[in-house]
């Protein structure tokens, strides 16, 4: 599939704001710098950069299912396109874990591995098999949270088409934060299970993947009606998803729309596209998704580190050469672990054949 580059954009944009948010607000605790400048607003919401994500994946999950001939097809693409990079960084991120103790999570037991090469959350394997799995790493948690929605909406598309699995996915969001509500804010104790159930399912997050499939069908058609659906979609995402999640101030809500407005502008204005097709946000694009995986935990204890031998970098400085050197390790990865990976998977893992269509 060619890459569309303002998309890569988009995900450059992505991963910085969750890095700049692990690097210098999520932990005050652990970095040198305490909250010094957890305040700052592109650190302090950087983790909207997931939800960006979440959108990007709506638009592109549509994309894919519209070259596939079936659900089996459709899971084993995305399976090729996922498992090699977590793979590495899989084996990366445990093999050097004792060296990097300052981690916030410690030093992961080897059975931490097995929750994201199944691309499963470890509750559920816990579950299943009795046994004690954890996060290998937290950032794991947007993946368990894709591939739920991968299943669900991919199974809806092939059984229902574009339209109804797209209203499905969002009814489901809808229904899973009136649950919610009626729980967490209203006290409807015979609703718990249920809550759990769609906590679990995580529905609280399909609603950015169903704005943006709508924004996919704009960009494909260029119908205008499917832009103001996605608006709307977006928007009841922002104050229902948002809100109720991460806190209930007005700024958490203007920063999601912000984002979205951003995000629909470029789809619908080709200058814009071209500020989002520039090297620097495309090549972080390109390293987005080992990044991701990577960067966390081994970022703070290398902030830690750092700081204990050289004591007289500036805090705001201190994260600088510890998020290039991941960024350099993640290009390994993406341009050179990644492929032989992949294209050995595919010779083994052999995707369904078409059927002939009459001519």
């Amino acid at each position: 599939m060619n890459r569309i580059k303002f998309l890569d954009g988009f995900r450059g944009l992505a991963i910085l704001m969750v890095i700049l948010y692990h690097a210098y607000t999520r932990w005050p605790a652990m970095v040198p710098y305490g909250g010094q400048f957890a305040d700052f607003p592109l650190f302090e919401k950087g983790w909207l950069g997931v939800q960006l994500f979440f959108l990007i994946s709506g638009f592109v999950i549509l994309m894919t299912l519209e070259k596939c001939y079936s659900f089996k097809e459709f899971i084993i693409k995305r399976w090729l396109r996922l498992f090699p990079a977590m793979l590495i960084a899989t084996v990366l991120i445990y093999a050097t874990a004792r060296f990097l103790p300052e981690r916030p999570g410690g030093i992961p037991p080897l059975k931490d591995v097995i929750p994201g090469l199944l691309f499963m959350e470890p509750a559920w394997i816990n579950k299943i098999f009795h046994n004690n799995q954890g996060y290998l790493e937290g950032v794991f948690w947007s993946l368990y949270v894709e591939v739920k929605y991968y299943f669900i909406f991919g199974l809806l598309y092939f059984f229902w088409g574009r339209i109804k699995a797209i209203v499905s996915i969002f009814l489901i969001f809808i229904g899973g934060m009136i649950i919610k509500i009626l729980v967490e804010e209203m006290g409807f104790k015979a609703l718990v299970p249920v809550n759990v159930l769609t906590h679990q399912i995580s529905f609280i997050y399909f609603g950015w993947f169903a704005c943006g499939s709508l924004m996919y069908i704009y960009y494909k058609e260029h119908q205008k009606s499917f832009l103001g659906y996605a608006l709307a979609t977006g928007v009841i995402s922002s104050v229902s998803s948002l809100f109720l999640t991460f806190g209930r101030t007005p700024a958490v809500f203007l920063w999601a729309i912000m984002i979205l407005v951003i995000f629909m502008a470029t789809i619908y204005s080709d200058k814009l596209k071209a500020l989002f097709d520039n090297k620097v946000l495309v090549y972080m694009g390109f390293v987005s998704y080992p990044l991701y995986l990577i960067h966390e935990s081994a970022m703070i204890a290398m902030i830690i580190k750092l700081n204990r031998y050289f004591p007289s970098i500036p805090g705001l400085l201190l994260p600088v050469l510890p998020i290039a050197f991941l960024i350099g390790v993640s290009h390994l990865i993406a341009k050179y672990g990644e492929p032989p990976i992949h294209n050995f998977l595919k010779r083994v893992v052999k995707l369904p054949a078409h059927k002939p269509t009459a001519s």
